[in-house]
C-alpha cells in the first residue's frame, strides 16, 4: 500500500515537498542561464581583423589582430580563414598589449585556406590593455578586382585562472586594385640620353648625333622646333644625326610614346648652330629654315637687282633760266668808263663855248 502523498515514478519515490524543491532548483537554473549572458556581456572584449581595404597586385601587406581593453589575459588561440588564390600568409609575428609583448607560441597551416595561431604569455603573468594579439604578413596572389574575406573564428582567450574571456570576433574584407591617387599606367621612362648636356652647339655643316634610351618599347619621334624630321617605331633606343644644320638656335626634341598605353615622355636639347663665316653676304638674305627641313619651292619671279637704300641729301635750289641767252660782255679795265665820260663832257662844253 502506497503511502499518501508519495509519488512513485520508475522506481523513484519523490514526496510532494521534494518535487517542489526540484522544480524550484530547475527554475533557478534557467534564470541563471538567462542572466549569465547579460552579466558576461559587460566584460566582452572585441577582437578585430585590421586589414587594408585595398591592396595592390603582387604586393605584400600587413594585418593585425586588434583587441580592445582586455584584462588578465594569459593565453589563447584562433583560426584565420582566407582564399589562397587571392592572398597567402607568409609570416605571423608576436603581438603587443601596451608595452608588453604577446608571444606567438606557434602557428601553422591547417589547410591551404586556414591557419591556426597559438598565443601564450610565459609563466603566471596576466597582461591587459589595448593593442594587437598578432601581426601577419600577406602576399597578394590574385588579380585586380578580386576580393577576399579574412574570417577569424574558433577563437578562445583565457585569463590567469584558466577562465574564458568572452570576445566578439570581427572579420575583414580586402580587395585588389590600384591605390587611391595612383595611376595604373605610367608614361615611358627615359633612362639615358646623349649628349648628356641639355645645351649643345655645333657649326654649319658639322655632323652631330643625338641618342636616347627608354625603359619600354616605344615609338620615338624626333622634332626640330616642332617640325618632325625622323620617326623610329617599336624601339627602346634610337639616334638622330644631322649634317645640314644652318645657323640659329633650335629645340631638338625626342618624344617617346608607349606602343601599349599611348602615354609619352620627352627630352629636349637646346641646339645652337653658328655660321662658318661671320661676314655678311651681299644681296637679299636666304630665309633660315630648320636644319634637315626641305624648303617648299616657290614660283619664279622676274629677276630684280638688290634693293639699295639711297643716302638722303639736301635738295639744291634751282636757278631760273632766261628766255634768251646773251653773251657775257668782255670785262674791261676798271675806271675806263669814268675817263671816257669826262672826256665826252669836256668836248661838249668846248663846242658850246665856241659857238658863243
Amino acid at each position: 500500500m502506497e503511502e499518501k502523498g508519495v509519488v512513485s515514478r520508475g522506481g523513484c519515490r519523490l514526496s510532494k515537498v521534494g518535487t517542489a524543491v526540484f522544480l524550484l532548483l530547475v527554475a533557478i537554473a534557467f534564470v541563471s542561464l538567462a542572466v549569465a549572458p547579460v552579466m558576461a556581456q559587460e566584460d566582452v572584449v572585441t577582437v578585430t581583423v585590421n586589414a587594408p581595404e585595398l591592396v595592390v597586385e603582387k604586393a605584400t601587406f600587413e594585418v593585425t589582430i586588434d583587441v580592445d581593453s582586455i584584462t588578465d589575459f594569459n593565453a589563447g588561440w584562433f583560426d584565420l580563414y582566407f582564399d589562397h588564390k587571392v592572398v597567402e600568409v607568409k609570416d605571423v609575428e608576436d603581438g603587443t598589449l601596451g608595452e608588453t609583448t604577446i608571444p606567438v607560441e606557434d602557428w601553422s597551416h591547417i589547410d591551404s585556406d586556414t591557419i591556426k595561431v597559438f598565443l601564450n604569455v610565459p609563466g603566471d603573468t596576466a597582461v591587459g590593455g589595448s593593442g594587437y594579439l598578432a601581426k601577419m604578413t600577406f602576399k597578394v596572389e590574385g588579380d585586380e578586382g578580386d576580393e577576399c574575406v579574412l574570417d577569424i573564428d574558433n577563437g578562445l582567450l583565457g585569463n590567469i585562472t584558466a577562465e574564458e574571456i568572452v570576445a566578439d570576433w570581427i572579420d575583414a574584407t580586402i580587395k585588389i586594385g590600384k591605390k587611391e591617387g595612383e595611376d595604373e599606367q605610367q608614361p615611358p621612362g627615359i633612362t639615358a640620353w646623349e649628349p648628356a648636356e641639355d645645351a649643345v652647339s655645333s657649326t654649319e655643316g658639322e655632323s652631330i648625333t643625338f641618342e636616347i634610351s627608354v625603359d619600354q618599347e616605344v615609338d620615338i619621334s624626333w622634332q626640330i622646333s616642332g617640325i618632325g624630321v625622323q620617326t623610329d617605331e617599336g624601339v627602346t633606343e634610337a639616334a638622330y644625326t644631322n649634317t645640314s644644320a644652318v645657323a640659329g638656335t633650335w629645340n631638338l626634341s625626342a618624344i617617346a610614346t608607349s606602343t601599349e598605353t599611348g602615354l609619352s615622355s620627352m627630352h629636349t636639347w637646346i641646339w645652337s648652330v653658328t655660321a662658318e663665316s661671320t661676314e655678311a653676304s651681299e644681296g637679299t638674305p636666304t630665309p633660315t629654315l630648320a636644319p634637315g627641313v626641305t624648303p617648299t619651292p616657290t614660283p619664279k619671279a622676274t629677276p630684280t637687282g638688290p634693293a639699295v637704300k639711297a643716302t638722303p641729301t639736301v635738295k639744291p635750289t634751282s636757278t631760273p633760266k632766261s628766255k634768251e641767252t646773251t653773251p657775257s660782255p668782255t670785262s674791261k679795265t676798271p675806271g675806263f668808263e669814268v675817263i671816257f665820260a669826262i672826256a665826252a663832257m669836256s668836248g661838249i662844253a668846248y663846242i658850246l663855248l665856241k659857238r658863243k
